[in-house]
């Protein structure tokens, strides 16, 4: 009797074992998704930079945008 408790624990400590990879995965899913987002609002910010910084210097030499 006792061997089938110890088994059916291990079977479930197995089990909480794969859940817990699973929301190990889950969150560096999360945590590369935020990275990507931010670096994608670094890249868009940095586009947005680099066409002020045109846009001023085609004021500067009298070029219309």
């Amino acid at each position: 009797m006792f061997e089938l408790f110890a088994v059916g624990l291990e079977m479930q400590k197995r089990m909480i074992d794969v859940q817990m990879q699973g929301v190990e995965t889950a969150r560096d899913m999360i945590d590369t998704a935020q990275r990507n987002v931010e670096a994608g609002m670094a890249a868009t910010q940095a586009n947005e930079a680099g066409l002020k910084a045109m846009k001023s210097w085609m004021n500067l030499w009298g070029m219309r945008g």
